[in-house]
Order: C-alpha cells, then structure tokens, then sequence
C-alpha cells in the first residue's frame, strides 16, 4: 500500500495522463483517440504503471498492442471501435452487453436497455459534483453516472489532491475508486469478458479495473 501524497511524479503523471486516455475511450472513438493509439507512445504511461498495478491478465498490454497492430490504417480501425462501441455499450437488437452507466449495475443488475437510468448511483455523482462546484455542461447529455464522468470526477479529485498538497480529495480519491466506482466497473469488464469480435474493449476496460483497484488500495495519509 502506498501513499498517494507522497507518489513520486513520474507516477503521478502516468497515473493523470492513463485515466484522461481512459476517460476518451469510453466517450466513444474518433478520429484523434484512434490517431494516438496508433503511435507508440500511447503505451508509455501504462507500461510506467506496470511495477505498480496488477494487471490481469499480466500480458494485458502486449494483447491490447496486438490488436491495435493488426489494423493496416486508422480508418480501419475507426471503422473497427465504432461498430463494437455501439454494439456493445450503446444499441444493439439483442440488447445492449454492458450499459456505461452505474445506476444499471445495482444489484449486480445490467439488463441493456430495461436497465434503470438515473439511479442513486447518478444521484450521487451529481451531489459529488456539486459539493466540489462543478457542473456538468450544459451540452452534455448524459447521465452523471456515465463511465467517463465518473473517470473525469477521479482525475479532477487526485489532480487537484495533488497540486493542493490535499490528503481530504486524495482520500476521497480512494474512497471514490473502491466504493463507487471498482464493483460495478468490475461487473462491465466481466460482461464483455468473452467478446471475440472486438477485443479491444475488453482489454481497455481490464486496464481501467486494473487502475481503478490499483488507486482503491492506496492511503492518502504521509
């Protein structure tokens, strides 16, 4: 168990710049997301990661190199998330697999499109986001439950945790990531565990369980 107050910098960074990746991902892809995981560099700040979480599987990252290797240009692979994104999170005919919203997991509950929206879990996000003063825009037409808010809310709070020198935000963090956020994410990654068709949301959402476990063990104390 570390301390988050006193992780050194270059985990810091790598820790910001992985959950802001992760954040775009589950908005949906486009053309810029798909240009960067295109590059090498994408990697970087997972695999700085990698002495500290647990990734599971622990080749996670070399399968999700794969498949992002085994498209010949981006608009392939654009072409590629798009259709799984929808299929999987947003319309499908037999269903939706894996809601991105927390309030369809409650009690282990994720039923497509039956699955209640605005539920306590999006009543709390919202409360959470107003005690810190913020808002969601007014262009965002989302539940605050979404997946990416929820994955915004994280990074804002060890963001400013650690500018501020701030132990309160930083355990928040904690609390957030294993309370809030772990057991139903958790629920998602098993649900499109077994998709073939499109492996790369399985392995980018094992890589947010894996981060999200990772930031719930920590202490925000020196």
């Amino acid at each position: 168990m570390t301390s988050l107050i006193r992780l050194d910098k270059k985990s810091r960074e790598a820790l910001l710049d992985c959950i802001g990746t992760l954040t775009g991902f589950f908005w949906g892809p486009d053309s810029e997301s798909s240009r960067l995981i295109g590059q090498e560099s994408f990697f970087s700040p997972f695999e700085d990661l990698e002495s500290r979480l647990t990734y599971e599987p622990p080749d996670l990252l070399s399968g999700l190199r794969d498949t992002i290797n085994g498209f010949p240009d981006t608009d392939t692979l654009i072409i590629y998330l798009e259709e799984a994104y929808v299929r999987l999170f947003i319309n499908s005919r037999n269903g939706i697999t894996a809601p991105l919203y927390a309030s369809c997991y409650i009690d282990n509950n994720a039923s497509g499109e039956n699955a209640p929206l605005m539920g306590p879990p999006a009543v709390l996000m919202k409360q959470r986001f107003e005690s810190k003063g913020l808002s969601l825009s007014d262009t965002l037409h989302e539940p605050p439950d979404h997946l990416s808010i929820e994955l915004e809310y994280l990074y804002f709070l060890l963001k400013k945790g650690w500018s501020d020198n701030d132990p309160a935000l930083l355990s928040e963090a904690v609390s957030f990531a294993g309370e809030a956020m772990l057991p139903w994410v958790t629920i998602l990654r098993e649900r499109i565990a077994d998709e073939n068709r499109c492996r790369f949301y399985p392995l980018i959402t094992s890589v947010a369980v894996s981060i999200i476990a990772y930031l719930s063990r920590q202490t925000s104390s020196t």
